[in-house]
């Protein structure tokens, strides 16, 4: 037979509320029992520390913990002074420039890192005082600046970082005047960036900031005026002329309007509006471009020039005469040469030559040995009276004198001697002198006109019969042959008349 059992179950034993409730006030007892030893910990290490720096604080890599502010700033102090080797970086995107510490007139301030460490676990309430006690804690760098070295060391920087809008520019397409818009630009803020100078996040001995900027914008022009303007400008006619005082020629250039469009730029009006004007240096490249086309180094004054054709432009144009300059030159010696023969050669007087090739011994020229020539300038120094000219020919001893093509007098003259000869050359009027002396020989020479220097402080000219202190007249009767030291004599009527017909600047070719 079989016997069933049947087991009753075990009921599940139960929590007791009371020890669940017993637990949770274990647990708060003892959160609160731990705040209370913190904040008992913390009350009194801030009695402790009531005025000294927090423990675990460290500035310049010194552990100023416990030190009162002015301890530390001691302490900072003797450190501080070996970081002026320090680097400040100023930084733009790829570009950066660097300056020592002393030179941008920074210097590290001892007094407010200490002042900043002791601030650490005072703000912030306890979980900013537990922060301190729980880990170190590393003071920033602070500065001081001198505003007047930052600042000339920023702007030095602003310079070259700085880039200006592009105004509209306006050229030719096909004839026709087109504005082509501009660019924005941007300059540096160098108030903002001295500001950051103080603040910036620093290593021991290297400080980098970066630049800040404000962006400039180009002006808007109303484009149908700035058109118009333009048109008006390209109808006017400019014309250059230049005489080459070596090769007796004058040039003649009528520029076109492809050229002056290269002028044209926008500038601010009266009421700020963008206005068409010429650009000089616009001009001065273009009196550039049309020297290098002419060869063999010639030029112009250009600033000189470009403002004689910009005042024209301006004025509503014309013809411009401008003064074409020539190079100094450089020479290689060839058998047979003298100092004397270079002289001829090229029209330039032999003081002037020895006195740009000092230490040259002009008895023993060697074939190959270079000699400097000096510019035709330096004869020629003013602008060319137009239509008057004055002709020497030593070998007949004669002045032709012209005016606009027709000679007007011929004179007989007395040209200098062998051993101290009157130059060849192209030459100016350069001086006029009612009289004259010479102390090396004790000559008055009246109606002295000053054609070219001979080196040192000697001119020759020309002149009338020269007169001795006795009252003398030195060299009567010998007109028409060689007589004087290297001067041109002319008789007593024809040296006034000659006076008082040249001007400054008037050429005067001995050939």
């Amino acid at each position: 037979m079989n016997i069933q059992t049947t087991r009753r179950p075990t009921p599940a034993r139960q929590n007791s509320p009371l020890a669940g409730g017993l637990i949770l006030v274990l647990l708060l007892c003892l959160v609160a029992a731990s705040f209370f030893c913190v904040w008992v910990f913390l009350q009194r290490m801030e009695r402790l520390y009531a005025h000294q720096i927090y423990p675990r604080v460290y500035a310049l890599g010194v552990p100023i913990g416990g030190m009162t502010t002015t301890e530390a700033t001691r302490a900072l102090e003797s450190v501080a002074a070996q970081l002026d080797t320090g680097i400040l970086i100023l930084t733009d995107g790829d570009q950066r420039w660097s300056f020592a510490w002393s030179q941008a007139g920074l210097r590290v301030d001892a007094k407010a890192m200490a002042e900043e460490a002791y601030r650490f676990g005072r703000d912030g309430g306890i979980e900013g005082q537990l922060s301190v006690w729980l880990h170190h804690a590393d003071t920033p760098l602070r500065f001081t600046y001198n505003a007047e070295a930052g600042r000339t060391v920023l702007e030095k920087v602003a310079t070259e970082a700085s880039t200006p809008p592009v105004d509209p520019t306006i050229r030719l397409e096909n004839g026709q005047v087109v504005i082509a818009p501009g660019k924005p630009g941007r300059v540096m803020n160098v108030s903002q960036t001295l500001v950051a100078l103080t603040t910036a996040k620093a290593g021991l001995h290297r400080v980098e900031v970066p630049l800040t900027f404000e962006i400039v914008h180009p002006v808007e022009p109303d484009t149908a005026d700035i058109t118009a303007q333009a048109e008006a400008l390209l109808t006017r006619s400019i014309t250059l002329t230049a005489y080459d005082v070596l090769t007796d020629q004058t040039l003649t250039w009528a520029l076109t309007r492809e050229m002056l469009a290269t002028w044209l730029r926008l500038t601010p009006g009266p009421d700020g509006k963008p206005v068409v004007d010429a650009n000089l240096y616009a001009i001065r490249d273009s009196l550039v471009a049309l020297a290098e086309a002419l060869g063999d180094g010639r030029g112009f004054r250009y600033d000189e020039a470009a403002q004689q054709v910009f005042q024209t432009f301006d004025a509503g144009g014309g013809t411009v005469t401008l003064y074409l300059t020539h190079p100094q030159r450089t020479y290689s010696v060839q058998s047979g040469d003298t100092l004397t023969s270079l002289s001829a050669k090229f029209g330039m007087p032999t003081g002037l030559v020895a006195e740009v090739n000092p230490g040259i011994d002009y008895n023993r020229l060697s074939v190959g040995q270079e000699i400097i020539i000096p510019s035709q300038d330096v004869l020629v120094p003013y602008m060319p009276v137009p239509g008057k000219r004055v002709v020497v020919n030593i070998d007949e001893q004669r002045m032709r004198v012209y005016e606009n093509g027709i000679m007007i007098y011929d004179w007989p003259v007395s040209t200098g001697i062998a051993t101290s000869p009157t130059n060849r050359g192209v030459f100016q009027a350069i001086q006029k002198h009612d009289s004259a002396y010479a102390s090396q020989w004790d000559l008055r020479m009246p109606y002295f006109i000053t054609i070219y220097p001979a080196g040192g402080s000697v001119d020759n000219g020309i002149h009338e019969l020269p007169i001795l202190s006795s009252g003398q007249r030195l060299w009567a009767g010998t007109l028409g042959r060689p007589a004087s030291y290297g001067c041109i004599i002319l008789g007593i009527p024809e040296a006034e008349t000659l006076y008082n017909w040249i001007d400054i600047g008037v050429i005067v070719v001995v050939e």
